[in-house]
């Protein structure tokens, strides 16, 4: 409380000392005279100097616990510039990079001697080798536990071994359910490798969803995040990690998005214990209820159901087309990511009361929830293309209008032509310099061009576009 008293002081007395300023110069302007005594600031230095040893406390807290990752990558580069207006495919070699991050340490083992670190799944994506560094200049080999594209979230484990006192350097989690706009924010990192960068910033959004992943719930800060930044924490005034920094808009100026600690927590937990996530399914597809439809559909709120999944929990509750869900278990649903993270949180084989609105009449429905498949969509929505080695889906409405087009890669098959390539998550926008809008676009030009020895893929990842050229024989 001492440490926000401090904070809300300084700003009333720069705001304060602000229209000093302002009333001092009008008084000189309307007089004539200068006097040096006009623009003294009275200002109350003590709280100043108050409110920067919290910080200074915060930083000297959280600082060890934020690690660099460096990981070795291994692409294939076409050769040759693709020419424009030809579709002649372009040879490709592999090629090894360097890819640079940050961590977070968020649990010790003392069995086994062991950190547990939170980062981005982007950042160790594909990685032939991870290392760590804890800052003084040693660097420890990294296993990566498991990973989550859907959420961008991945689990490394390094050995504390030699590290004194290891408990220390665990970061203490917070609880982003209580965030509020406009809360102060720092973001600590290693951006373009500038070990342990701190900015400072506020909270400008909650619940953003940017179309990077399948489950986003981002919060959004102004406070500075670069290359480099990814996984590092995102903490505020009581120096408790509230969120993973994950994303920044390309030539976006003040626009940083955090994944929510809560939702990292739940997956890290399943990836330590499992390995893996496993997800709560129903096979739906849903849009958001926007006004308009509102007025249509009879309801204030919710997700209107826009397919149902053939033998899928949903269609055996007898959920259908059209109908809206408006509440699960008396609590209300007012928006797509609230009825995706209650069901993607709900253990399987539970059931649950859905509350929805089927042409302007209310009615419950006993859903059980099934658990998700590696392969969620069906066919009409999902085709695996056997020749290179992916599984693509048709991006949500969402998600078209940010990229405009284009498909979805759900998995990337081990060893396969597209392997070291391509990653779930990457959106594919167009196959040999021809659109594509989906799934049954996408696997028709690629049977077209595959049998010349070249796929020639635009690829959307992390803000990013660039060419892929896949070697089919």
């Amino acid at each position: 409380m001492k440490k926000i008293f401090a904070i809300l002081s300084v700003f009333a007395l720069l705001f304060f000392a602000s229209s000093c300023v302002k009333k001092s110069r009008v008084e000189e302007h309307s007089t004539g005279q200068t006097s040096s005594s006009n623009y003294k600031l009275n200002l109350n230095v003590p709280v100043l100097a108050q409110m920067q040893d919290e910080l200074v406390q915060i930083v000297k807290r959280v600082s060890p616990s934020v690690v660099t990752i460096f990981s070795t990558q291994e692409i294939n580069v076409p050769l040759f510039p693709q020419i424009p207006g030809f579709d002649l495919p372009t040879p490709s070699i592999p090629q090894e990079t360097k890819a640079l991050g940050s961590g977070v340490i968020f649990e010790y083992n003392k069995q086994n001697d062991t950190f547990y670190i939170l980062t981005n799944n982007h950042v160790i994506a594909h990685s032939k080798s991870v290392v760590v560094s804890f800052g003084n200049n040693e660097q420890h080999r990294a296993t990566i536990v498991g990973a989550d594209p859907k959420t961008d979230l991945a689990v490394l484990k390094v050995s504390a071994k030699g590290v004194s006192d290891p408990s220390s350097r665990v970061a203490t989690l917070g609880n982003s359910d209580t965030l509020q706009v406009g809360q102060i924010v720092l973001a600590i990192g290693n951006p373009y490798g500038l070990d342990r960068t701190v900015t400072m910033g506020v909270i400008s959004a909650l619940h953003r969803s940017i179309g990077l992943t399948q489950y986003e719930n981002y919060i959004q800060t102004d406070a500075a995040i670069n290359p480099g930044n990814s996984g590092g924490p995102l903490v505020n005034i009581q120096g408790q990690v509230i969120g993973i920094n994950s994303a920044m808009v390309e030539g976006g100026q003040g626009l940083g998005f955090a994944i929510p600690i809560n939702l990292a927590k739940w997956v890290s937990s399943q990836i330590i214990k499992h390995g893996s996530v496993t997800r709560g399914w129903i096979g739906v597809m849903i849009q958001q209820v926007t006004p308009s439809l509102a007025k249509a559909l009879k309801v204030q709120n919710g997700a209107v159901v826009v397919q149902v999944m053939p033998n899928g929990p949903a269609d055996k509750a007898g959920i259908k087309v059209g109908d809206v869900i408006v509440g699960i278990d008396n609590e209300n649903i007012n928006t797509v990511q609230q009825l995706q993270f209650k069901v993607m949180e709900t253990k399987p084989g539970t059931t649950l009361t859905f509350h929805i609105v089927r042409n302007g009449k209310p009615m419950d429905l006993k859903v059980t929830i099934g658990k998700m498949p590696t392969n969620p969509m069906s066919v009409s929505e999902t085709q695996t293309t056997t020749d290179i080695g992916i599984s693509v889906a048709n991006l949500t409405p969402q998600q078209m209008q940010t990229y405009g087009g284009g498909v979805y890669v759900v998995s990337v098959a081990p060893n396969s032509p597209a392997a070291g390539s391509l990653q779930p998550g990457d959106v594919i926008l167009m196959v040999n310099n021809h659109p594509v809008n989906s799934v049954n676009d996408f696997k028709s030009l690629v049977s077209q061009y595959v049998k010349s020895g070249y796929v020639l893929f635009l690829v959307a990842r992390d803000g990013q576009r660039f060419y892929v050229s896949i070697q089919t024989r």
